[in-house]
């Protein structure tokens, strides 16, 4: 049959998606197991989820350091040797880290799973922090916080994090190279006790799972130490900024890097899915508002986005771009008026359908694959989405309208309350 590429092909809109179970196991010494067993491969991914993340400790460097260095060397192996291990096993471990956890995640072969797991074990429990890597690290974590410190994409976020949060918050805590210099090994030490054991740990499992791979896992992590002071949760309240703009003057920049942030409702709030959807529409894909008009049509940027972040603490609409200097005021205004336009219930059925569509893209991504499928359920966890959010995040797609944009934009999306964080040279703009 020949090919008319005259004739646009069908578009067929998805059917009601469904998000396999999560099964639920407790080891024998009370950790939490999470469990998707799917895929065509026999592989699997093991992510360890601790309590404790970037606004729980004093110090957001030393609990990288005390994560990552674990690799380093254990009371029984060097990390030459735990490194060769994972290489020659096929497997590959990292570390990640959110507001209020911090993970490890280990990709392994199955095959291979019962090479990998005891070192991966004793690398936890057994850390002995070599001297010379941990003060070679740390200048290295020291060298990139300077790096940063040059770029204006990092001194516009940080500056609208003090605006949105508050100077106090931790959120908008900023380590500095010499915070880091001043780093100890008994401060890692300290750290690596409270955290990583077996109070903390939460077990999600994805992949080809066979009874042999829940053995080990049960067995092996057994093994960790419980904490007799356990660590908790540190929430606290935000409290934001005035509305303002806040230029921080970088001379001789090339670019110029925009930030602009409205504090909004939590993930608890009804209204919280479908102003997701809002947000997206104004910026939070290729055909939104902000990309058509400020890249498309000004051609100011290469690219602009907009998000709902859905903290503990609060939710908050971000809008990111970077521009040259002289378009950043042209870049503002357009921005404001793009959000002001949004609270006219202009949005035609085909720019609605758009919207649609990509968002459920978005939806049937989850069900990519296991590993997919096991990030929506450590997210209940990290960022507390709701049980029931791949059902909700469906019904508020296939109800949404452009009324009910432009309710949300006119109750959430003031540009009153914006705060909005400049980075770049100031002669030029």
């Amino acid at each position: 049959m020949e090919l008319n590429r005259n004739i646009a092909p069908k578009v067929v809109d998805f059917s009601q998606l469904v998000i396999p179970e999560c099964r639920k196991l407790v080891l024998d010494n009370g950790i939490k197991l999470n469990i998707i067993d799917q895929g065509e491969f026999d592989v699997n991914r093991l992510t360890m989820s601790w309590i404790g993340g970037a606004n729980d400790v004093d110090s957001f460097s030393t609990l990288m350091l005390a994560s990552e260095l674990t690799r380093e060397g254990s009371k029984f192996h060097s990390g030459a040797e735990i490194a060769e291990t994972f290489d020659f096993n096929g497997s590959w471990l990292k570390s990640e880290y959110h507001s209020h956890h911090s993970t490890m995640v280990l990709h392994s072969l199955n095959r291979r799973f019962n090479h990998v797991l005891p070192t991966l074990i004793e690398s936890i429990s057994h850390p002995i922090y070599p001297e010379q890597e941990f003060e070679i690290n740390r200048e290295k974590m020291a060298k990139r916080k300077e790096l940063n410190l040059t770029k204006v994409a990092y001194l516009s976020k940080q500056s609208n994090q003090v605006l949105i949060y508050g100077k106090d918050h931790p959120c908008a805590f900023d380590e500095t190279p010499q915070n880091v210099r001043n780093i100890s090994l008994n401060d890692i030490k300290t750290l690596h006790s409270t955290i990583f054991n077996a109070n903390n740990c939460e077990l999600f499992l994805a992949g080809r799972i066979t009874p042999q791979i829940e053995d080990l896992i049960n067995n092996y992590f057994c093994q960790l130490e419980i904490s007799a002071q356990p660590l908790s949760h540190r929430i606290v309240t935000i409290t934001p900024e005035t509305p303002q703009i806040d230029f921080v003057d970088v001379p001789d920049s090339m670019q110029c890097a925009i930030m602009m942030a409205i504090p909004t409702i939590p993930r608890t709030h009804p209204d919280y899915t479908d102003l997701r959807y809002t947000i997206m529409a104004l910026g939070g894909y290729f055909g939104s508002r902000l990309m058509t008009n400020i890249r498309e049509d000004k051609g100011y940027t290469y690219g602009i986005s907009s998000v709902l972040l859905g903290n503990w603490e609060g939710g908050v609409a971000s809008i990111s771009t970077q521009c040259d200097n002289s378009y950043t005021y042209a870049v503002i205004d357009e921005i404001k008026k793009e959000i002001e336009n949004l609270k006219l219930n202009n949005f035609d059925i085909e720019e609605l359908n758009r919207l649609k569509r990509y968002a459920m893209t978005q939806v049937a991504a989850i069900l990519d694959s296991p590993f997919s499928i096991m990030d929506y359920y450590e997210n209940i966890r990290h960022v507390l989405t709701p049980h029931d959010y791949f059902e909700e995040m469906q019904h508020s797609i296939q109800n949404l309208s452009s009324e009910r944009i432009s309710e949300l934009a006119q109750k959430y999306l003031s540009t009153e309350n914006l705060r909005i964080s400049i980075a770049g040279d100031k002669s030029k703009c």
